[in-house]
């Protein structure tokens, strides 16, 4: 997929001027974190993407963390690990962005990115404004936050046992490589779990792993991830 204009900008200034301008021109516009748990369209885009990969400040003052949209969660989740903080150590084989990881509530091992959470600060209706935790709507991979773009988001921070955390992050990884297709060219996760059950085990009781349709294949490995094999589309 090809895209008519590709914007990065450099501020939040910035991030006002060209919605502005897109606006104005009435040029459609998508916001893409890392692209993580997204499905590209074969047809090139006719309107402008922006990344916002250059909003990467992280504060950190009295165990309260603020961090801006573009930072990735495994290099947020080391840097935090550094320094006596582990609530980000499920997000370290996660490959989002801040921003994006919000907007879709991401999270692994039973724990999700709103847990720690105190306040966004978004851009809507070209002005931009904080929500507090509780002024937002949220469940399981869900949010309320369509219509607005996440600039930066403040954490509470919890210390705990670095050396545990990391022995249990390596089990986590070992498993992951062993039950996922990482080497191979997916989208990650395909289908949210239902309640009480996994979403790749029904995939699997339906015989359906291996199944091919075209270029894509259920994963062999792993029910609920779909392998793009010989260029699907």
């Amino acid at each position: 997929t090809k895209t008519k204009y590709l914007v990065m900008p450099n501020s939040k200034q910035d991030i006002l001027n060209v919605l502005n301008y897109l606006n104005n021109n009435h040029i459609p516009y998508y916001v893409l974190g890392n692209g993580s748990n997204i499905l590209l369209p074969d047809n090139d885009y006719n309107g402008a993407i922006i990344k916002l990969n250059k909003l990467n400040k992280i504060e950190i003052k009295n165990n309260i963390l603020k961090v801006e949209a573009g930072v990735l969660l495994p290099y947020l989740n080391q840097k935090l690990l550094n320094l006596g903080y582990v609530n980000f150590y499920w997000a370290s084989s996660i490959p989002g962005e801040v921003g994006g990881s919000i907007h879709g509530n991401a999270g692994a091992y039973k724990h999700d990115i709103f847990e720690n959470l105190i306040s966004i600060e978004i851009i809507q209706n070209n002005k931009i404004i904080t929500l507090n935790k509780e002024d937002i709507k949220y469940g399981y991979r869900y949010t309320n936050l369509n219509n607005c773009l996440i600039l930066s988001a403040t954490f509470n921070l919890v210390k705990g046992d670095v050396n545990t955390i990391k022995e249990e992050m390596k089990l986590n990884l070992k498993k992951r490589m062993k039950t996922q297709p990482l080497n191979e060219l997916t989208a990650g996760s395909v289908f949210k779990n239902p309640d009480g059950y996994s979403a790749g085990k029904l995939i699997e009781d339906l015989g359906l792993k291996g199944k091919v349709i075209g270029g894509a294949k259920v994963s062999e490995k792993h029910a609920n991830f779909i392998v793009n094999f010989n260029k699907a589309k």
